[in-house]
């Protein structure tokens, strides 16, 4: 079995069409809508899937770029998928993803390839031999992310100077590497639930993060007994996470029509992202290479 955590805060559209790709006695489907959403039509999403098993988060988090609440909403999901497991149904894999992203290959594929590679973690990493920046993310008190605004802006780079200055480093005595990637992610049941069960020690380290989401499971990893487990060596090629994503084009690129070939010759299992306003046909083209 495996479990599927969507990040979703538009596109509802597109949502139940990924549900929908996704519907196979073999996964089930944890969602967390986001608070800002209103009058989302929860009644209606409960009749999508006819195979998994689909689950909405009692708690919806207001999630803010740049903000704690990133990484508090992945370890939400986290939380929430493993108290569905039983002792004759754990997952063997968990698959982060956001309500833009779809499956670029079958659940059959999926399921096929992910058991050939059994044990391993697929995650991105960035910065390999320097985690300057990944560190500066989280060894500083990061304030006022909660709104993003100008005025924000300027008094949490205000406060950020003399912490700078005086050395500040919240994680001196944590003994803790850290690093920083991409934060969708597929990884083993046995991983998340050594993540989840260290979930407190780590919501200190990344309550006044900065972008933390982009270094939270990076440096859980590398500071676990997996961290020799990588399906690659740490890359900065999004195979590495098997997530097909088009940094060069645009931040990330939305992905057309014309993009047809390319998506459907890569390994990759997930690509992001994806717009029915921009290019409809594309979806529906993937969508029916999967059937």
């Amino acid at each position: 079995m495996h479990a599927y955590m969507i990040i979703a805060h538009n596109q509802f559209e597109l949502l139940e069409k990924l549900i929908k790709a996704l519907d196979d006695e073999r996964n089930d489907i944890f969602v967390h809508i986001d608070a800002k959403v209103k009058n989302f039509d929860f009644e209606h999403f409960k009749t999508v899937c006819r195979k998994s098993r689909l689950v909405f988060t009692d708690k919806r988090i207001n999630v803010t770029w740049g903000d704690y609440s990133q990484v508090e909403t992945e370890m939400l999901l986290l939380k929430t998928a493993i108290n569905y497991e039983t002792s004759t149904n754990e997952y063997s894999y968990f698959h982060l993803i956001s309500g833009c992203d779809l499956p670029i290959k079958s659940n059959d594929y999926i399921h096929s390839f992910l058991e050939e590679n059994k044990g391993k973690e697929f995650i991105h990493f960035t910065d390999i031999n320097d985690n300057t920046v990944a560190k500066s993310r989280i060894q500083y008190y990061h304030f006022f992310r909660k709104s993003r605004n100008l005025v924000n802006k300027i008094l949490s780079q205000i406060l950020l100077k003399p912490q700078q200055i005086l050395g500040v480093n919240r994680l001196k005595n944590k003994r803790i590497t850290a690093q920083k990637g991409c934060n969708w992610f597929t990884v083993t049941g046995d991983f998340a639930r050594y993540v989840v069960d260290r979930m407190d020690e780590y919501k200190n380290v990344f309550k006044y993060s900065y972008c933390g989401d982009e270094v939270f499971i990076q440096t859980v990893f590398v500071n676990s007994p997996f961290k020799e487990n990588l399906f690659m060596e740490k890359s900065n090629d999004h195979y590495a996470c098997l997530r097909l994503i088009d940094w060069n084009r645009c931040k990330p690129y939305v992905w057309r029509n014309e993009d047809y070939e390319l998506i459907s010759q890569s390994p990759c299992l997930f690509a992001r992202k994806f717009d029915l306003t921009t290019d409809s046909e594309i979806v529906e083209k993937i969508l029916a290479t999967l059937v």
